[in-house]
C-alpha cells in the first residue's frame, strides 16, 4: 500500500491515520490522569482502610516511582520493537495496552495486582506515544504536511486530561445507578474508581476497527523488505555521531517532564490549599486533621493486628465485617443527605424507608455476628472496636468537607487552568512549526519566559496575590506542555529510520518518565529545608525546582543540533 501523504491533499486513508493519532494521543494522556482521581479510593478499598490513612499515601508513593521506573525500562524496550517489528505493529499492542490492563487493574483485589495492572497501563502510554510520532513522521513525507499532523493531534492529548475529568466526575453521581461488577465481598461492587478504570476500554474498539484499513511506514516497510534495514542497537545511541543528540534531547525531555512533576503536577493538592485566602478553612481543618491522625494511629497500632487475628479465628468473618461497614456508611449517608437543607421533603420520605431497611438489616447482621463469635468473644470485641473508630473516622470526614470542599474546588480550578494553558501550548506550537521556525529558537521562545514566570508563579503570586496565581499556573502550563509536543515533533527527525523508535523512547521514556518524574521527590526533599507550613515549603521548593530546570533546559538548546532530514523520512 503506498503512503497516504504521497501527495499533498489528505486522501481517506490519511484522515484514518489522523484519527487513530488522535485517539491514541488523547487516550494516552485520559489513561495517565485517572491514577490522581481514583488512586486514593481504590488503594483505600483494597486496604481496608480510611482514604486518609498514613498507609495508603505510603502505597500511592510507592506506585509514582513503581510505574515511572517500569515506564522507563519497557518503553526503552517497546522502542526498540518499534524499529525491529514495525510502527503499526508495535502501535497496535501499546494501545490494546493501555485499553485493557485498565480493565484489569478495575476488577482488582489486592493493591499489589492494582500497581502490576497500573504498571502494565503506564508502560502502554510510554510505548504509544514513540510508536504515535515515528509512524507519523514516516506516514507523511511531505515536511509541512508531517509537521500539521504532529502537531495538531499532539494537542488532542491535553483533551484526554479533560475528558477523564468528565467521565469521572459523571461516575461518581451514577455509580450506584450502573450495573454491579463481579468482585466478591468484602469489596465494593459499586466502587466508583472500578468503573472509571473500565471506562478505558474505550479506545481499543475504534483502534481495532480502523489499524486494518492503514498502512506501515513506507520508509521502514522499504527498507526491511530490501534488506537495508540496520538492526536497532542501543549501543549505537552512543556512538560518536549519535551520542551528543541521545543525551542532549534525554536530558531536555527530563527537564520538561521535572517542569510538570516537581511543581505543576504537585500545585493542586500540595501547594493550592497554603493560599493566603484559604487560611479560614485551613484553620477548621487543623483540629479535626489533628484528631484523624490520633484515630488512624489507634487504627493501626492497636485495632488492625487483632482485626486481622478476629478473620483468621473465625471463617467468613471477613465478609461479614465488610458488610456491616458497608451498611453503616450507608445509613450514614442516608442521615446526612435527610438533614441536608436541599433534599425535597418527598426525597426525605424515600430516605427514611431506606433507613429503615438498613436498620433492619444491620440488626440482621448484628445477630449474625453474636452467632459466629460464639466461642470467639476478642474476635466480637475487636470488630466492634474498628467499626467504632472507622465511625469516629468517618464522622471526622463529614466534619472537614464544607471546609475541604472549599479548598479541592480551588484546587480543581487551578487544575483545570494548568490543563487548559498546557492545550493552548500544544496549539501555539503546532502553529510556530507550521511557521518554520528554527528548532533551537523555537524550544527557546518557551524556555526563556519560563525561566521567569515559574519564580514569579511560586515564590510571588503565591504568597501575595493570590487571586492571580491560577493565571500564573496556566502560563506555566502553557510553557512547560508545548516542551512535550515539542520534542513528539522533533525526535524522529534526528535519529535514523532504523534507531528513532529506540532513540525516540530513550529521550522520552528513560530521560523524561523515568528521569525527569522523580522531580517530585526532589521537590519534597527540598522542601524540608525551608520554614513556613508544609504548603509553604513545597511552593518554594517547586519555584526552584521549575526555576532550575528551565534555565538548565535553554543551556542545553545551544547544544541541540537542527534535523537534516532526507528525502526517505
Amino acid at each position: 500500500m503506498n503512503s497516504p501523504a504521497a501527495s499533498s491533499r489528505l486522501t481517506l486513508t490519511s484522515w484514518l491515520v489522523i484519527v487513530i493519532a488522535v485517539i491514541g494521543f488523547a487516550f494516552d494522556t485520559y489513561e495517565l490522569l485517572m491514577f490522581p482521581l481514583i488512586g486514593g479510593p481504590a488503594v483505600a478499598e483494597l486496604l481496608q482502610l480510611p482514604v486518609n490513612n498514613p498507609v495508603v499515601t505510603e502505597w500511592l508513593g510507592k506506585m509514582l516511582w513503581i510505574t515511572a521506573l517500569c515506564g522507563g525500562v519497557f518503553g526503552l524496550l517497546g522502542g526498540w520493537l518499534t524499529d525491529r517489528l514495525g510502527r503499526r505493529t508495535v502501535l497496535a499492542g501499546s494501545i490494546a495496552l493501555y485499553s485493557f490492563s485498565p480493565a484489569f487493574a478495575a476488577m482488582s483485589t489486592s493493591v499489589e495486582h492494582f500497581v502490576l495492572f497500573r504498571s502494565a497501563t503506564f508502560v502502554g502510554v510510554c510505548v504509544e506515544f514513540v510508536a504515535a510520532i515515528t509512524w507519523l513522521s514516516e506516514l507523511f513525507p511531505d515536511r509541512r504536511q508531517k509537521e500539521k499532523v504532529l502537531g495538531w493531534t499532539q494537542a488532542f492529548a491535553s483533551i484526554g486530561g479533560l475528558m477523564v475529568t468528565g467521565v469521572n466526575a459523571w461516575v461518581i453521581t451514577h455509580a450506584n445507578t450502573l450495573p454491579a461488577l463481579p468482585i466478591a465481598e468484602p469489596f465494593n461492587a459499586h466502587a466508583t474508581w472500578r468503573y472509571t478504570l473500565l471506562t478505558g476500554l474505550m479506545p481499543a474498539i475504534p483502534i481495532a476497527l480502523l489499524l486494518p484499513f492503514v498502512p506501515e511506514s513506507q520508509a521502514w516497510l522499504a527498507r526491511r523488505k530490501n534488506g537495508t534495514l540496520r538492526r536497532p542497537s542501543f549501543g549505537e545511541l552512543f556512538s560518536p555521531a549519535l551520542c551528543r543528540t541521545t543525551l542532549v534531547t534525554a536530558a531536555l525531555s527530563a527537564c520538561a517532564y521535572a517542569a510538570a512533576f516537581g511543581a505543576l503536577q504537585l500545585t493542586p493538592t500540595r501547594i493550592v490549599p497554603g493560599l493566603e485566602d484559604l487560611a479560614p478553612q485551613r484553620a477548621v481543618l487543623k483540629p479535626l486533621q489533628d484528631e484523624a491522625r490520633q484515630l488512624n494511629q489507634l487504627l493501626l497500632t492497636n485495632q488492625i493486628p487483632a482485626f486481622k487475628q478476629a478473620l483468621g479465628d473465625v471463617p467468613g468473618l471477613q465478609e461479614l465485617a465488610a458488610k456491616r461497614v458497608r451498611t453503616k456508611q450507608a445509613m450514614g449517608q442516608a442521615r446526612r443527605t435527610m438533614e441536608k437543607p436541599s433534599t425535597a421533603e418527598e426525597a426525605k420520605e424515600g430516605l427514611k424507608t431506606q433507613l429503615t431497611g438498613l436498620t433492619n438489616v444491620l440488626t440482621g447482621l448484628d445477630a449474625r455476628l453474636a452467632e459466629v463469635t460464639t466461642s470467639h468473644p476478642e474476635a466480637k470485641k475487636a470488630v466492634l472496636d474498628r467499626e467504632k473508630t472507622l465511625g469516629l473516622l468517618a464522622a471526622n470526614r463529614a466534619k472537614q468537607e464544607p471546609a475541604d470542599d472549599i479548598i479541592k474546588k480551588r484546587g480543581n480550578t487551578v487544575q483545570l487552568w494548568q490543563e487548559m494553558g498546557g492545550l493552548v501550548g500544544r496549539i501555539a506550537l503546532a502553529v510556530l512549526v507550521v511557521l518554520a521556525v528554527r528548532r533551537r529558537m523555537l524550544i527557546r521562545i518557551f524556555l526563556i519566559p519560563g525561566i521567569f514566570l515559574f519564580a514569579i508563579t511560586y515564590l510571588e503570586l503565591y504568597k501575595s496575590a493570590p487571586e492571580f496565581f491560577a493565571w500564573g499556573i496556566a502560563a506555566c502550563g502553557f510553557l512547560t506542555v508545548a516542551q512535550f509536543s515539542y520534542m513528539g515533533e522533533f525526535l524522529p527527525k534526528v535519529f535514523p529510520v532504523h534507531l528513532r523508535g529506540t532513540g525516540g523512547s530513550f529521550a522520552t521514556n528513560v530521560g523524561g518518565r523515568m528521569i525527569g518524574t522523580s522531580a517530585a521527590f526532589l521537590t519534597t526533599q527540598l522542601a524540608a529545608n525551608f520554614g513556613g507550613s508544609t504548603f509553604d515549603q513545597v511552593a518554594k521548593a517547586a519555584g526552584i525546582v521549575g526555576t532550575s530546570v528551565f534555565i538548565l533546559g535553554f543551556a542545553l538548546s545551544f547544544l541541540l543540533p537542527e534535523p537534516v532530514e532526507s528525502e526517505e523520512g
